[in-house]
């Protein structure tokens, strides 16, 4: 849900602040609120294409082990939170351990 009101607001912004202001000009002046209603309508679809098109790229299956290892952390389980967490400390740590071997190397 905060994704779709981000991308209402900040991802199509050429939509949304034309929108409300016609909405809000709209008060007064009724073609202007026509206008502004059918531009809000047409971010909000945009954005909702767009959250569907990021869900189906979640749950389409990847090739991709650290992907897959990510999709399993988020989708497992009702703390998902703690498990995306838990995945992002595992990923730092093994990042720092081959820093630290490749230092060695040299």
């Amino acid at each position: 849900m905060i994704g779709l009101i981000i991308n209402i607001v900040l991802r199509f912004i050429g939509l949304f602040i034309p929108s409300i202001c016609l909405l809000v000009i709209g008060i007064f002046i009724k073609p202007c609120l026509y206008i502004g209603l059918i531009l809000f309508i047409i971010d909000v679809i945009i954005s909702l294409i767009e959250q569907f098109r990021i869900r189906k790229t979640f749950l389409a299956d990847s090739e991709d082990s650290e992907f897959q290892k990510f999709q399993v952390s988020v989708s497992k389980g009702k703390n998902w939170k703690n498990n995306v967490m838990d995945f992002v400390e595992e990923k730092i740590k093994e990042d720092n351990i081959k820093e630290d071997q490749d230092d060695t190397n040299e």
